[in-house]
């Protein structure tokens, strides 16, 4: 489980987080939605130790982000943000062997190297392995940096706005592959999203957020509703239901 305890959270004197607490369940995806602003990113920020936490705890199962050591946080949770500058000449495979750094120091063994190869299977990437990072396409680079932060095999995932730069294919089967990974091996994947359809369809749990505030936690179908979305959003929509699952769809004037 991850716990938040009261988080806020200031830039110079403006508050963008207000006292927020959250115990969000293992093993499943996780989406955090919201208009622009509504401090989804700040939060995710703040969990993933990239920006200090100003007032008061996160917990990741029995790890406190505070008073965690580094490399046991490393190996409990992983994490993928919107800025990813990958500096230096440094092929596919390279990248991937990074993600295994927790475990092996520098020193990769046997295992580190069937890891990476499954990776490279899982997320199509045999005809990049070879290639220099340089040479990728934005949505490559991104399947790449995805396919290494799933290569440090921690329990808990992080990810703020992976389907940047994925088409329509790799985007769906990205979400369709963490579903599989919260399924399969009990990963919790938390994911920010302005996809509210890919949130629908593929998270089991969905935290709307508005003005640095929770406005909404549950299941897709229970909260997003035509009122929710007119209230976070300021648009009117129509919210269909496809296998038990809502659809949003625009309304036309």
């Amino acid at each position: 489980m991850i716990k938040l305890d009261n988080i806020s959270h200031h830039i110079g004197k403006q508050q963008i987080l207000h006292d927020i607490s959250l115990s969000l369940p293992s093993a499943q995806v996780i989406a955090l939605i919201g208009p622009n602003g509504a401090g989804k990113s700040t939060l995710f920020s703040v969990m993933a130790r990239l920006q200090p936490l100003q007032s008061g705890k996160v917990m990741f199962g029995e790890h406190d982000i505070v008073s965690c050591p580094a490399r046991t946080l490393a190996k409990t949770v992983a994490m993928l943000g919107q800025d990813n500058q990958v500096q230096g000449r440094l092929r596919v495979h390279e990248l991937l062997m990074f993600g295994r750094y927790p475990y092996h120091q520098g020193q990769p063994s046997a295992e580190d190297e069937q890891k990476v190869q499954e990776m490279i299977e899982r997320f199509e990437l045999e005809p990049l392995a070879e290639r220099f990072l340089s040479t990728l396409s934005g949505g490559q680079r991104q399947r790449v940096l995805i396919a290494m932060i799933v290569c440090q095999d921690t329990p808990y995932l992080l990810l703020d706005e992976p389907l940047n730069n994925l088409d329509m294919y790799h985007a769906g089967r990205l979400m369709r592959e963490l579903r599989e990974l919260s399924c399969s091996q009990q990963k919790t994947v938390v994911i920010v999203l302005h996809d509210i359809n890919q949130a629908a369809q593929f998270a089991d749990t969905v935290v709307m957020m508005k003005t640095g505030q929770v406005m909404a936690v549950g299941q897709p179908v229970d909260v997003i509703t035509k009122d929710t979305i007119k209230d976070l959003y300021n648009v009117d929509v129509t919210v269909l239901n496809h296998q038990g699952r809502p659809v949003i769809v625009d309304t036309l004037l």
